[in-house]
């Protein structure tokens, strides 16, 4: 038996990933004991799909509420002068 010492996160899925150079073990039956320091620091987790569609709802609704976009008639003509290539200083091609 082998002892091997490492630090590593465990992903928010549980995963834990031995580095590379301990690539000879990958795949083998391992025996372990965590060690999880009392003052980790909180990470909170990513939010998911519906959290992320309520957040973009939410500034979409602050967009529209001020106004950001109101002076804009045509969106499609204003698109196409937005994503028009303007001359760059110093380019002459």
């Amino acid at each position: 038996m082998q002892a091997i010492e490492l630090a590593t996160t465990i992903s928010a899925q549980g995963g834990i990933a031995l580095p590379a150079n301990f690539k000879a073990f990958y795949g083998r039956d391992a025996r372990m004991i965590l060690l999880i320091d009392d003052e980790a620091p909180f990470v909170p987790s990513a939010p998911n799909r519906l959290e992320r569609q309520a957040n973009l709802r939410q500034a979409l609704a602050a967009v529209a509420q001020a106004g950001t976009f109101a002076h804009i008639e045509d969106a499609c003509a204003w698109q196409r002068e937005v994503r028009a290539e303007h001359p760059q200083p110093g380019r002459e091609d």
